[in-house]
């Protein structure tokens, strides 16, 4: 993958991390591990958050959400209700999540947080969002969550084992027992945006970050790596 990363974090304030990467690679895994060896750790489902504090966030949007909505469009789909909720989230939940990291501990741990929703609007959304009219929205996203998220953790592995581990579970999946060149597509599709996004975010100067392939270092590993470079001691809680 080969992306650069950046100078140490500042362990002395509250940080926001978010964990990327592909189906498959460990993220839930190695997110609850985190959450368990120290109790400074919280994960987005730990947080509480009252809906009442929504209601501002879903207000101040609605004038733009109106106007992608009902904007017309020569070519290309609309956007999906999925797709508008990630739109909100990443125009509006910055301030929020950074006021939970204050409130809350010592690191806040996203999962399909804000560079998760870029790559997936920038590699499977509308075609309009890569016209003219969205490189503003697109800049403003980029400066901002380049400025809320202190690391990106990628987890990564061949698509043989991620095919082999998106097979195994539970979960649906849009690739689930699909063909070999299907997943394989699907996974480089992925990669490449998230390296857009990436680039693009660091280009900033921050977020840090660290890349990790979870079949080759174990779990332990990644996690020692972790604590130790979210200015965490290891062994305590």
């Amino acid at each position: 993958m080969g992306l650069p990363g950046n100078n140490a974090i500042n362990p002395s304030h509250p940080l926001i991390v978010e964990l990327v990467g592909p189906a498959g690679a460990g993220k839930t895994t190695l997110s609850r591990v985190l959450s368990q060896r120290d109790e400074k750790i919280l994960t987005a489902a730990e947080i509480e958050l009252r809906k009442i504090e929504h209601i501002p966030i879903f207000v101040a949007n609605v004038p733009f959400l109106l106007s992608i909505i009902f904007s017309r469009s020569r070519s290309g789909r609309s956007f999906t209700w999925e797709e508008l909720k990630y739109i909100v989230y990443l125009r509006g939940w910055s301030r929020l999540i950074r006021q939970q990291a204050l409130n809350n501990g010592t690191v806040i741990l996203l999962d399909h947080g804000p560079v998760f929703k870029l790559a997936t609007l920038n590699a499977f959304g509308p075609e309009r969002l890569k016209s003219k009219g969205f490189e503003d929205w697109w800049r403003n996203m980029l400066y901002q969550w380049a400025y809320t998220l202190d690391m990106v953790i990628w987890l990564d592995a061949p698509d043989t084992i991620l095919m082999e581990r998106i097979n195994n579970r539970d979960q649906r999946h849009a690739v689930k027992e699909k063909s070999e060149q299907e997943v394989a597509n699907f996974l480089a599709c992925y990669r490449s945006s998230y390296e857009q996004i990436l680039t693009k975010l660091i280009a900033n100067g921050r977020p840090r970050l660290l890349q990790f392939d979870t079949n080759q270092a174990s779990l332990e590993q990644i996690t020692d790596g972790l604590l130790v470079a979210c200015g965490l001691k290891l062994g305590e809680s």
